[in-house]
C-alpha cells in the first residue's frame, strides 16, 4: 500500500512500507522508490505517494531452433523456428528475488544424408521467475516435419524414393508462429514471433522466407525465423533467432539457433539488481544474457 500523498509522515511510516533495520535512518532508503534521491539530500517529503511495489516491462525470449544441414548440394532443408517471445508488464515488490533462466539455442546436429530424414535441434526454455516462461524454437526438418516449439521449425520436402510432403512445426499461441510446409524438393522456413515461416521455398529461389521477428523497447528485433535452403548461418546470440538451413550452397551443417535473453526495464533510477544494468531515455534496463537472479 502506498504512503500518503500529503499531511504528516514519519520515519516509522517509511519503515512500515519499505522495511529496513532498526534503528532506522533516511539514508537506508536512498533510491528505494521513483522520486526518492539515490544520494545526497533526502527528506521525508520525498516519500509522499511512494510504494514498495513498482511496475516493470519485461521481455523473455527462448533459444531458437537449429536449421538442418544438407548432405548433398541441392537438398531442400527447413529453417529453425524462433524461440518463443513474450513481452508484457508486471508489478514487483521491492526486495523480492526472481530467478532468470536463459535458454540455449538448438544445435544443428551435423548434416543429413540425401535420402535420409533428420531435424535440427530444438532451442531451450527461458523464464523470468514464476511470471512467465517461453518455449524454445523447433528444429528445421529434411524429409521430416518441422519441430514444434515457441515458433515451429520449417519442414523439408524430399525427392528420393518418390518424394513426399511435410508440415511445418506448430508454434505456441502468444509466443510465436508455425513453420512453413514443404512439398517434394522444396522446404519451409522457420516461424517467427510476428509471422509464419514461408512454405515451399525452392532451391532455385535461394531459399529464405523466415518468419518475421518483433522489435522491443531497446530497438532490437528478436525471435525471427530461420531461412530455408540458405547458407547454414547461426542465429545471433541472445536474440532467439532460428538457425538458417543449408541448401544449394553445397553440403554441410545447418545453423545453430540463437540463445535467448531476458530484459527488465522500469522508469527512473536503478532500484533492482542483477544482469547488465544500463540507462536510456529515463528508464533503467537489466539485461540477462546468462542465467541469474533479479532482485527487485
Amino acid at each position: 500500500m502506498a504512503l500518503q500523498s500529503s499531511g504528516a509522515i514519519s520515519l516509522n511510516d517509511v519503515a512500515g512500507e519499505f522495511g529496513g533495520t532498526t534503528p532506522h535512518s533516511l539514508s537506508e532508503y536512498y533510491g528505494v522508490a521513483t522520486g526518492v534521491p539515490g544520494s545526497g539530500t533526502i527528506s521525508l517529503n520525498d516519500f509522499y505517494g511512494t510504494s514498495n511495489t513498482y511496475s516493470v516491462d519485461y521481455l523473455v525470449v527462448a533459444g531458437g531452433g537449429a536449421g538442418v544441414g544438407s548432405g548433398w548440394s541441392g537438398i531442400a532443408c527447413g529453417g529453425g523456428g524462433a524461440g518463443g517471445m513474450v513481452a508484457s508488464t508486471a508489478t514487483l515488490t521491492a526486495g523480492t528475488s526472481h530467478s532468470v533462466t536463459i535458454g540455449a539455442g538448438g544445435v544443428h546436429n551435423g548434416y543429413v544424408h540425401p535420402c535420409y530424414s533428420g531435424r535440427g535441434g530444438a532451442g531451450s526454455t527461458s523464464s523470468f521467475g514464476s511470471i512467465t516462461s517461453c518455449t524454445g524454437g523447433g528444429g528445421g526438418g529434411h524429409w521430416q516435419n518441422g519441430g514444434n516449439g515457441g515458433s515451429g521449425g520449417g519442414a523439408g520436402g524430399h525427392y528420393c524414393n518418390g518424394g513426399g510432403n511435410r508440415n511445418g512445426g506448430n508454434g505456441v499461441s502468444g509466443q510465436g508462429n508455425s513453420g512453413g510446409n514443404a512439398s517434394s524438393g522444396n522446404a519451409g522456413a522457420g516461424g517467427g514471433k510476428a509471422g509464419t515461416g514461408q512454405s515451399n521455398r525452392s532451391l532455385a529461389g535461394s531459399g529464405g522466407g523466415g518468419g518475421s521477428g518483433e522489435s522491443w523497447y531497446d530497438g532490437t528485433t528478436y525471435a525471427s525465423g530461420g531461412h530455408a535452403n540458405h547458407y547454414g548461418t547461426n542465429g545471433a546470440a541472445n536474440t532467439g533467432i532460428g538457425g538458417n538451413a543449408r541448401g544449394d550452397a553445397g553440403y554441410g551443417s545447418g545453423g545453430n539457433g540463437g540463445s535467448g535473453v531476458v530484459i527488465i526495464r522500469y522508469s527512473g533510477s536503478q532500484r533492482g539488481s542483477g544482469g547488465t544494468v544500463t540507462s536510456s531515455g529515463g528508464y533503467t534496463y537489466h539485461k540477462f544474457t546468462s542465467s541469474g537472479t533479479y532482485t527487485a
